[in-house]
């Protein structure tokens, strides 16, 4: 990750952070993970159901979406089918997030989100957008996960 991206993904992270306090959740970073990589913890809106880890990284802030995965916890493995939410487009199996606001969704549908409505936006927080919306689609399904 070059230090512009650096850089400006470090001034987005207060705000996600106080999003993330406010929900319950936390964001964490590792010394020995790579620049842009992240875990996250998303508490569901249900407080009975137990958080998800997500593995947020990024390569170019704000110019292109985070890969998006899940894991059991911080620093685990993103193939167990049981870390992952179970939402539209959540995709355990295939360990991937076709969603717009993804690197794997924007790489899967190139030619129809390259323009228009899917189209990658690296406006405003794009960092607290993708968190925002994670959060939404977990909160959407009760904090149930893929079996």
């Amino acid at each position: 990750m070059d230090l512009e991206s650096r850089l400006r993904l470090e001034r987005d992270i207060p705000p996600v952070e106080e999003f993330l306090s406010s929900t319950g959740g936390a964001v964490h970073r590792r010394d020995q993970d790579p620049d842009g990589l992240y875990w996250v913890v998303l508490q569901p809106r249900n407080r009975e159901r137990s958080p998800f880890t997500a593995r947020v990284c990024w390569t170019v802030y704000p110019s292109r979406p985070p890969s998006l995965l899940f894991a059991p916890a911080i620093g685990q493995p993103t193939n167990v089918r049981s870390a992952w939410p179970d939402a539209p487009g959540y995709r355990a199996q295939q360990n991937d997030v076709c969603k717009p606001f993804t690197a794997e969704g924007q790489a899967l549908h190139k030619a129809e989100w390259a323009t228009g409505p899917h189209a990658w936006r690296g406006t405003g927080n794009p960092f607290l957008y993708v968190i925002e919306t994670v959060q939404s689609d977990i909160d959407r399904v009760d904090g149930k996960r893929s079996a």
